[in-house]
Order: C-alpha cells, then structure tokens, then sequence
C-alpha cells in the first residue's frame, strides 16, 4: 500500500472514531437534553474538602453542578437535602469536585445544566 493511501485510510479510521463524540456534544450544545451516567467515583469515601473524581458520560461541554446528600439533622425526623460541590473541572466525561464541608454519606449525583440528572452513587463521607 502506498504512503499516500495508507494516511487516507487512517484520516478515515481517524474521523469515524471521533465523529461520535461530536456528534453528541453537539447535539448538546443545540439544546437537546442528555441524560448523564456516573461510571465511576474515586475515591468513594473521603473528608470534606477532599478531591473526588467522578467519570461517566454526557456531562456537557458547559458545568453543571455535583449534588452531594446533606442531613438536616435540625427537622424531626431528619430529613436528606442536597448540598452542591465545588467544582475543579469539568470535561464531558470526567469531572472534579471537592466535598461539600457540610456533606453526609449517601448518594451524589451530576445535574447537567438543562436539568437533566444522572444515576446516583453512593459515596462515604469520613469523620
């Protein structure tokens, strides 16, 4: 095979194996809404202030926000509320917060910016 045929099928090989991905975040940057999906969070325990990377797809090219639980032990009885994470990054399938101070143990979860939300995951929150 020729040099020149061999870059022509690469380009090709090239253009089909991202042209998936553009196609989705495109899509989203149009206005249609993505349900996320969270694969992985690591570590799944940590302390509040610690950095927590969370790994999935369709996130979104613009940030949202990661919604940690936070118990209101105040109302009788104590009720689950959600405290939002500070966010470090944010690709479309990998994003990096710090737990929330006032975080508890229980499930987070992505919350793209049209409102659309993903899966959620347990997550540990260490005394």
């Amino acid at each position: 095979m020729k040099a020149g045929h061999l870059i022509f099928v690469l380009a090709i090989v090239i253009v089909s194996l991202l042209l998936p991905c553009h196609t989705i975040q495109a899509e989203d940057e149009r206005g249609a809404c993505w349900k996320p999906s969270i694969r992985s969070i690591l570590p799944r325990s940590g302390k509040a202030g610690d950095l927590v990377t969370i790994r999935g797809d369709r996130f979104g090219s613009v940030w949202g926000e990661v919604i940690f639980t936070h118990r209101n032990k105040i109302e009788e009885p104590a009720v689950d509320e959600e405290v939002k994470a500070g966010t470090v990054n944010w690709a479309f399938t990998l994003i990096r917060v710090r737990v929330p101070e006032s975080a508890t143990t229980g499930p987070v979860f992505v919350r793209v910016r049209c409102g659309s939300e993903s899966n959620k995951v347990d997550f540990t929150v260490d005394e």
